[in-house]
């Protein structure tokens, strides 16, 4: 007999509040924060430095450059890129606003291709097709934590003159095949942003292993002085203070510290969602490709909504209701339908800059593996470090329940 459901007055798997993520820190953290309290520096100084060097270490990369945001990070790549006044970049639309804003901030125009229905980031045949005389580069989110497939992008952007940035924010510590991600591009960048894998509250990062990009990048966010540490009165063209803290960086060399850890727990955490949630008729687990270490920032979960017979706002309300609140202002959206592209709101109340691009109508867009993607993916939770057997069972126990339930209606239960 199928349980009611406690949207509908049935008693609900879970009463107390499920766990929402942290940040994972502890008095190492403290001890950091406080001894730059008691410094002399509080501005980018040593302690950034030492962050920048310990990134390079852990990542394998020649340069990192700490930045004050991931938006920041983004935007700092495509200026030293050159990215300027009317050029292309091609991204996903299943992603955050930034990966895609952060063009306009040079003057570009974002240009969207189609995702891969298993892993949900940007498809590189459909990227291709997207390519035209003003691509400049293409910049390939590494979704939810599970890496895109960079080969590809690096041999069409090798064949087509262009380059590549991986936009990191949501897979530190993952990998691709035997490289971290973040280090296969021209440029990595990532975020650090209260809620993410690692965190300083506000903060990214840059990687790269080219010397020029580098060095263009540290000028650039220090107000394109002559390097990163430069307080000279002299600018060498548009720059920006995106200039992080030493109080940021003192957490952030304690949490790359964590790093390894904290993705551990969230892969052991998702193997034991996946091997229960496999077995329940109409979710579909997130995927792991076999030549990647998925880092789980958050645990996507597919309803299908033509067996369920529900759309999966209705089937997250009903989780809700269970005790498992799974956040709609989390979830990953199609960003080409917000306001900011439809409407083309750009500077000043004017058009610009997408103005610089006639007969350009995101609104009349179709992805349709995006389409289809948005409709069912939610994410169940991004709490997974934190989570204990007893929060999972009940997650499991859960979805077991909600799903058998619209089963059930639908008529469509093995």
């Amino acid at each position: 007999m199928v349980e009611k459901l406690a949207l509908e007055g049935g008693r609900p798997v879970r009463r107390s509040k499920f766990p929402e993520y942290h940040a994972i820190a502890d008095q190492r953290e403290i001890r950091a924060v406080t001894k730059v309290l008691r410094s002399d520096t509080w501005r980018r100084g040593p302690v950034v430095e030492q962050y920048e060097r310990d990134l390079e270490k852990y990542f394998r990369v020649k340069h990192a450059l700490a930045v004050s945001d991931g938006t920041a990070a983004l935007h700092v790549a495509m200026a030293a890129l050159n990215l300027g006044p009317g050029d292309e970049i091609v991204t996903t639309p299943y992603t955050f606003l930034a990966s895609a804003s952060a063009a306009l901030y040079q003057n570009a125009i974002p240009v969207f291709a189609d995702i891969d229905p298993d892993s949900y980031d940007l498809d590189p045949v459909q990227a291709e097709k997207a390519i035209t005389d003003h691509t400049k580069g293409i910049v390939v989110v590494h979704l939810a934590g599970h890496p895109a497939d960079m080969d590809p992008f690096r041999e069409i952007a090798k064949k087509r003159g262009l380059w590549v940035i991986e936009d990191t924010a949501q897979a530190s510590g993952a990998l691709y095949k035997d490289r971290l991600a973040g280090t296969n591009g021209d440029v990595g960048t990532f975020s650090t942003v209260d809620g993410k894998i690692m965190s300083t509250g506000e903060g990214g990062f840059c990687l790269t292993n080219n010397d020029e990009l580098a060095q263009k990048m540290g000028s650039i966010h220090n107000f394109y002085r002559a390097h990163a540490t430069s307080n000279i009165y002299e600018f060498y063209g548009i720059g920006y203070n995106y200039r992080l803290t030493e109080f940021q960086a003192a957490i952030g060399i304690e949490q790359l510290k964590k790093l390894d850890r904290m993705v551990k727990a969230r892969r052991r955490s998702a193997s034991y969602l996946t091997t229960k949630l496999r077995k329940v008729e109409g979710v579909t687990p997130p995927s792991e490709a076999s030549w990647v270490k998925h880092a789980f920032y958050y645990y996507a979960l597919r309803i299908d909504t033509k067996r369920l017979g529900v759309t999966k706002q209705h089937f997250q309300k009903a989780l809700a209701a269970e005790g498992i609140p799974s956040s709609p202002g989390k979830d990953t959206t199609l960003i080409n339908r917000s306001l900011l592209f439809t409407k083309k709101l750009g500077y000043g109340g004017s058009d610009y800059p997408f103005s610089l691009r006639q007969g350009l109508d995101y609104g009349a867009q179709s992805f349709p593996v995006a389409e289809a993607t948005d409709k069912e993916v939610f994410w169940l939770t991004d709490a997974l470090p934190i989570l204990t057997r007893d929060d999972l069972d009940d997650a499991i126990a859960a979805v077991e329940k909600v799903a058998a339930s619209f089963l059930s209606r639908a008529g469509n239960a093995a």
